[in-house]
């Protein structure tokens, strides 16, 4: 759908704003300017300020705010009005029914004042964010400290084709547009990303076309998409729900086999279908919540960033911004090790730790749901282009670590290069973790009796934000010390140029590397 002009770049619908260094002169006569004498200094030219412009939420704000009381308000009367003997009439108004209306009109009338007294204002180098009917708030966004722009569409919104805009701005939390025309919140947010940019309001373009199923514009570039049988096929082979079906296929067949009670079952199959349904209804609603989370999941490169887009019943479009990545988490569960499968996630400064509720809305550590080795590499060569995983000399633990780690001790191991730090751990589900040596905040040896006794040791690295603990795990009690100090010095002089300029043979090769080995 093509998007209307945005008043924020002053199209039609909204004063045109002056260009900087301009003085814009009244329309009411014409203007006379005085020649000054002979061999005098002229005047400096006028500087004059853009008039602020300003953005209304739209109409059905308060409608999608309110929206489960007016549901059940409609709900209730209807019902009356169907199941009425005597034809189509309203309900009897008696207590109930009154405090029932007197309440939603309440609710609705503060919406409404809400939302008059709700606008989004634009100046030369803010955003402001006015909110309150008895007591106002004005939340001031400056341009330069805008991190990531998301676009989500609540179920109940996404109904009305409205959305609304989440604004992140670091350490202090984001901001909330709420709500806007579909269309319109996918060209504010294209505006407010290119001012993070820099780019004058002069300079953005002015129309957008988006997907209604997928926040995809006409320029956007689809890197990796996930089709809908493989997050199926994920669903089905995760450890939530092999944790499910055990209990449930174990408590059946108790009911079938152990004394009198079988008997029953056996003799009356409607107890066993009564048993088996709600079970079955557990199962259905674990794998639909997790495919319709991360339905027709896009990861996508547009305009000034990178972005994913996700979801069914609500509609997620999120900004993935590189350089407020903290730390990478590449994971393999066991049942997808022989189908070579992947998970991908992200730690970004001011977002909560990994994601376990792949149904959410908004904000999300996923970068990549469930993917093969070449979609990866995709993402991890787009994110941070001088990543090279594969060419990073691995450390593996002593033969003494194999008393802790019998099972991973072939897998577990650690390593470093100008950029990152990398391990490796887990059994049931092998984690590498990779951490640029610019984000590591703090180190820690660690070193219980029984590492003690075997003359081992483990480095822990932390950074701001921390999706699992990056550990370097039973090292050598000498090596873990040269490793501690030796990071120590890195991260104090480290940056993240590497990591986000490609390198020169970043077209040749993976970056990742093998996640099967032992």
């Amino acid at each position: 759908m093509s998007v209307p002009p945005v008043r924020f770049s002053g199209l039609p619908g909204a004063p045109a704003p002056p260009e900087q260094g301009l003085r814009t002169e009244p329309e009411s006569g014409p203007s006379v300017t005085p020649t000054p004498p002979a061999g005098a200094t002229p005047p400096p030219p006028a500087v004059t300020v853009a008039a602020p412009l300003v953005e209304k939420p739209h109409p059905l704000t308060p409608l999608v705010r309110a929206w489960v009381l007016v549901v059940a308000a409609l709900w209730a009367v209807g019902r009356e009005l169907l199941n009425g003997t005597e034809g189509l009439r309203l309900p009897p108004l008696n207590w109930a029914s009154g405090l029932f209306g007197a309440l939603l009109l309440v609710l609705v009338v503060v919406a409404y004042l809400d939302w008059r007294a709700t606008s989004f204002i634009v100046d030369a180098g803010e955003l402001r964010i006015e909110t309150g009917v008895f007591t106002r708030t004005s939340q001031r966004i400056r341009f330069d400290r805008i991190q990531a722009v998301d676009v989500t569409e609540p179920f109940a919104a996404r109904l009305l084709g409205l959305a609304e805009i989440t604004i992140d701005v670091g350490a202090e939390g984001g901001h909330k547009l709420r709500y806007l025309s579909r269309a319109r919140a996918a060209a504010v947010r294209d505006y407010l990303l290119a001012r993070a940019h820099g780019v004058r309001s002069a300079e953005v373009n002015q129309t957008v076309t988006t997907g209604v199923l997928d926040d995809l514009g006409e320029h956007d570039e689809v890197l990796v998409r996930v089709p809908p049988q493989r997050l199926l096929l994920g669903a089905v082979l995760s450890h939530e729900f092999l944790l499910l079906t055990v209990p449930l296929a174990l408590f059946m067949v108790g009911m079938l086999v152990i004394g009198p009670p079988g008997e029953t079952v056996r003799e009356s199959p409607l107890i066993m279908l009564g048993a088996v349904l709600p079970a079955l209804g557990v199962l259905w609603g674990f794998v639909s919540k997790r495919v319709i989370g991360q339905w027709n999941y896009a990861f996508v490169r547009s305009g000034h960033g990178l972005k994913i887009t996700r979801g069914l019943a609500s509609l997620t479009s999120q900004s993935v911004p590189r350089h407020r990545i903290q730390s990478l988490r590449i994971a393999q569960p066991i049942w997808l090790r022989r189908l070579g499968l992947y998970r991908l996630d992200m730690a970004v400064l001011g977002h909560r730790g990994l994601t376990t509720d792949e149904d959410q809305a908004g904000a999300s550590s996923i970068l990549l749901p469930i993917g093969t080795r070449a979609e990866v590499d995709v993402i991890l060569g787009t994110v941070w282009p001088g990543l090279r995983l594969a060419d990073i000399d691995l450390q593996h633990s002593p033969d003494a670590a194999r008393w802790l780690q019998p099972f991973s001790h072939g897998w577990v191991g650690w390593g470093w290069d100008e950029s990152v730090i990398t391990t490796r751990q887990g059994w049931l589900t092998r984690v590498q973790l990779v951490v640029p040596h610019g984000r590591v905040q703090s180190l820690a040896l660690e070193q219980g009796p029984l590492r003690r006794r075997l003359g081992l040791a483990a480095v822990s690295v932390h950074t701001t934000e921390v999706l699992a603990q990056c550990v370097a795990a039973n090292l050598d009690a000498g090596t873990a010390r040269e490793l501690l100090f030796a990071e120590k010095d890195r991260a104090r002089t480290s940056g993240l140029g590497h990591l986000l300029t490609p390198a020169p043979e970043a077209a040749t090769g993976p970056t990742t590397g093998p996640m099967s080995a032992g």
